[in-house]
């Protein structure tokens, strides 16, 4: 059973490591370490794809578990001080507290749990290593290769603050290179001026997405992240490229707004060339249905109030899920400022969020 002691004590070993995406030897040293931690009886598959390892874990040796409860390893960068975890009262402090060391400690104890009740419900802890990049060589590998299919997903890396995650828009990331002709710039006849056709784009896109970028909706946004060319401000430009970021519900997709991108830059200049970058689907699940409301009301009993349910605006490895019509439990406990210098967990959330996943696998189990 997790309680306070054990729980500080493994997630500071764990945000001690360096686990940044594509860094593989520190995942893999962190992963060796949770491998110290797991109960006898526990059945382990360890996979290398790519820059990313995979660790799978669970009472059961089965692809098919009742239950897999997703959750990765890999934080994004921080200062030295940042891989020391601090408390401060009940907050814990440190790279990849929140987002999202807190939940390893969590998967093994509700192992540990199941495989000491001999419970017939199979549950898979599932740890990937390249989440903060997009998850191609983790969990979309588990999904189109390894064919890992649950019954049942949870994945504690949205719902912040103890909200439940009905939905997340898909994401759209695409790349735009245009390629001109150098000249001096007393001159720009005698050359072509690479940016002029993504300002244009940029510009035109802008006007059909102004309204959507302005206030929280469930309309499709769309951000330009990067717009990147010359070399010298007295030089006609050569070569540019402007890089966009769309965030749709579940009426668009990938297609129709890359087919749409692609319509347009051809119309402003036919050498724009258009090349994809993340992509994603959005993800949906129904509060209404059984299990969904049973995990609602066991969770509600544990932290003594109604979990209020919300949309999601960020994506998740949950995405590549998406398509396979399997139910996505989405919360985590109470913490705050993700990639920031001061990102924390609440130590009380942690254990009340805990005891709320054990309860509803016990019900299940019964089940």
């Amino acid at each position: 059973m997790l309680n306070q002691e054990i729980l500080v004590n493994q997630l500071a070993d764990l945000v001690a490591f360096r686990s940044l995406s594509g860094n593989e030897e520190e995942n893999a040293s962190a992963l060796n370490l949770v491998e110290s931690w797991l109960p006898a009886g526990a059945t382990k598959r360890r996979l290398k794809n790519g820059k990313a390892e995979i660790l799978i874990v669970g009472n059961k040796n089965t692809l098919s578990p009742d239950v897999a409860y997703l959750v990765h390893m890999d934080v994004v960068a921080g200062k030295d001080e940042q891989f020391q975890m601090v408390i401060k009262g009940d907050k814990m402090v440190g790279r990849g507290t929140s987002d999202m060391k807190f939940s390893i400690p969590v998967g093994i104890a509700l192992l540990g749990e199941l495989i000491e009740d001999k419970s017939k419900l199979s549950f898979s802890l599932v740890i990937t290593t390249d989440e903060e990049v997009g998850g191609f060589e983790g969990t979309k590998y588990l999904v189109e290769k390894i064919k890992l299919r649950p019954r049942l997903l949870i994945v504690p890396d949205g719902g912040d603050n103890l909200i439940f995650v009905d939905k997340a828009k898909g994401v759209c990331q695409l790349f735009i290179e245009s390629t001109g002709k150098p000249a001096h710039a007393s001159r720009v006849w005698l050359g072509k001026n690479a940016l002029v056709p993504l300002v244009e784009l940029a510009h035109q896109l802008l006007e059909k997405y102004s309204e959507s970028n302005k206030r929280e909706s469930w309309k499709t946004t769309m951000n330009i992240g990067v717009l990147q060319g010359g070399i010298s401000v007295n030089q006609v430009c050569a070569n540019a490229v402007l890089k966009l970021d769309f965030r749709f519900p579940e009426t668009e997709s990938e297609e129709k707004i890359t087919k749409e991108v692609v319509a347009l830059a051809r119309k402003i200049d036919p050498g724009l060339k258009v090349t994809s970058g993340v992509g994603g689907l959005p993800t949906f699940t129904d509060k209404n249905l059984p299990v969904v409301k049973n995990f609602l009301e066991v969770m509600a009993k544990v932290v003594g109030k109604k979990i209020e349910v919300k949309p999601t605006y960020g994506a998740s490895d949950a995405r590549w899920y998406a398509d396979q019509e399997i139910p996505v439990l989405m919360i985590k406990p109470i913490g705050g400022e993700i990639h920031s210098d001061d990102e924390w967990i609440s130590t009380r959330s942690c254990l009340e969020f805990y005891r709320g996943l054990r309860n509803f696998l016990l019900e299940m189990a019964k089940n």
